[in-house]
Parts: C-alpha cells; structure tokens; sequence
C-alpha cells in the first residue's frame, strides 16, 4: 500500500512540475516578446546629412555613396524604415538639437555634440590628412605644420572643431571644401585638414590635380551615427540593437580611382 501511495505521490509532483516548467516557459517567452516589442521603432526613423562625395550623395531621387550603403545595411539587418534628409550640415545637427529629426550622419565624436545625442559604434572609415601645395615651404611633418600652417576650414566640421580645440591657426572658414581647395591652390591659404576621400572627390570636381598636394597622414576618425538623446528617450533600446549589425556593415576606407 505505502508503495502505491508513493507511486501516486511521485507521479502528481512530476506532472505539478512538468506543469510549473510549461507556466515557466509561457512567462519568460510573453516576457521576450514584450521587451522585443518595446524595442521596436513604430515610425519611420529621419537622419539628416549632407552632401558630401563620396559618402552621401544625393541622385534625384536617390541617395548612394558609402555611408549611405553602410547605413542601409544596418537598417535592413534591423527591418527598420528610414529616411535620409540633405541639409546644410550646420541645420542637420541644429535639428537633431531641437528634437525635429532623430539622428545625423556620418559624423566623428566631438563632446559638443554628445550634449544633445549619442554616437553609435563607428562604421564608416575615415582618414584626416593635412593637405598643403606640393612646393610649400613649411617641412611636410605635423609639428612644422602645426607652427607654421595658416588654415583654411569648412564650418560646422568637426576637423575644424578638432583644428581649433589643438590651437591651430585657422585663418579663413568656408561652406565648402571646394571653395578651400582654389584659396590653397593660390596660396590664399597655406592648409586644410580634411577627410582623404572628400579632398580627393573635391579636387576632381574642380579640376585640379590632387598631385599638386602634398598630403600629410594626421588622424584615423572612423564616422558613426549621431542619435538624438530626445529620440533614444523615446526608444531606449534602440541604439543597442542598432549596434548589434554595426560590424557586419563597415565600410573600409579605399583611394578613389
């Protein structure tokens, strides 16, 4: 008899078990769903940028360039609507400030910018050369150019941010590099400093032969994407998950042909 009951007892608290592992389950995978649902963006996330060949152009109704395809690699791994806005690179960010647009790109680290947004992992190389005349005077190597360089800047860039917080002489700031690139060609100014891909871009667009410049290796500064801190208190989980694919989706520096 005593064998019997304990049959029936084992049998009830192996099925009460296997029941409680079932409710168990069931908690922890509505549990998973609700978090993945709370991570998910339900709107069309807009990302502000600017012109700037080779990285994000805009084709009529298109966008191509490296950036750009490195960042709808990130945002199919994801399924996540997106969309691209050109403006003047100094309103992209005023924007993102002001809670109008969600992210702007492709942008290096500065702290000024961390007081609104937040950096994701960086993805998209970026190579920053001093770029002088092939026969200047000053020695090609940094600490001679730093002394003696007077430079030209685009505004708004972070390489003139970088330019002034090390207390170079930057002498001229224009909107654009193409702008720079005829001052330094006649002297007007004695350096840039400036992504290696776009100063190349420039120089053929404007028809001057990038072999007129010396160029000086200074800095490596990989580009990521800004998000504003007004978006990411909407979607806290997001920047995570956005990082996730970052790595998959890198875009190596190359020289144009």
């Amino acid at each position: 008899m005593n064998r019997l009951i304990n049959k029936c007892f084992n049998a009830k608290s192996k099925m009460l078990t296997a029941h409680l592992s079932l409710i168990l389950i069931g908690l922890l995978l509505l549990l998973s769903s609700q978090l993945a649902a709370a991570a998910v963006v339900d709107k069309v996330i807009t990302i502000t940028t600017q012109e700037w060949a080779p990285y994000q152009i805009e084709v009529g109704q298109k966008n191509d360039g490296y950036a750009i395809k490195a960042l709808d690699c990130v945002m199919d791994k994801l399924q996540q609507p997106y969309k691209v806005i050109f403006l003047p690179w100094g309103r992209a960010q005023l924007e993102v400030k002001q809670g109008k647009y969600d992210g702007f790109f492709s942008a290096s680290h500065n702290n000024e910018r961390d007081g609104f947004a937040v950096l994701s992992n960086t993805f998209i190389a970026q190579q920053w050369n001093f770029y002088l005349l092939k026969n200047t005077a000053i020695p090609l190597n940094q600490d001679a150019i730093k002394s003696n360089a007077q430079f030209g800047a685009r505004r708004h860039s972070n390489a003139t941010f970088w330019l002034k917080e090390h207390n170079y002489n930057v002498i001229h700031q224009a909107s654009t590099l193409d702008e720079l690139i005829y001052l330094l060609e006649k002297n007007r100014i004695g350096a840039i400093l400036e992504n290696n891909l776009f100063f190349e871009a420039a120089a053929k667009r404007v028809n001057i032969p990038v072999s007129n410049f010396a160029a000086v290796p200074n800095l490596d500064r990989s580009l990521g994407v800004y998000f504003g801190k007004t978006f990411l208190k909407q979607y806290p989980d997001f920047l995570d998950k956005f990082n996730q694919h970052t790595e998959s989706c890198r875009f190596i520096s190359e020289t144009i042909d």
